[in-house]
């Protein structure tokens, strides 16, 4: 891919999220679990298996170590339609076609 077969941002409605902005934090603490499991080497296959999960969904018990990394605008909500699918999406790709709002508004 390069950067010419990507859409062009201008035939796009957007969304540009007024009001909107992303905090960005890096943490470094401590989640305490009970797995179970038939041995420990099962245990600590499944606790490896949790690192790879995109959706962790575990709160930290001890935030040890919190820092801001950066504040910024909201990325841009584009309106397409994407494999026959209408979404929105914060990066076009080639393929995706301007569309129109739908019956739930954006």
């Amino acid at each position: 891919m390069t950067i010419t077969d990507l859409p062009n941002t201008a035939d796009f409605i957007t969304n540009e999220r007024y009001g909107e902005y992303e905090a960005t934090f890096s943490v470094r603490g401590t989640i305490r679990i009970t797995i179970k499991a038939e041995s420990l080497e099962e245990a600590r296959s499944k606790a490896d298996a949790m690192t790879e999960d995109e959706e962790f969904g575990l709160e930290l018990d001890d935030a040890e170590d919190v820092s801001l990394d950066r504040v910024g605008k909201t990325r841009p909500m584009f309106l397409v339609t994407r494999d026959g699918q209408s979404m929105q999406v914060s990066h076009l790709q080639p393929g995706d076609l301007p569309r129109q709002p739908d019956e739930r508004g954006f």
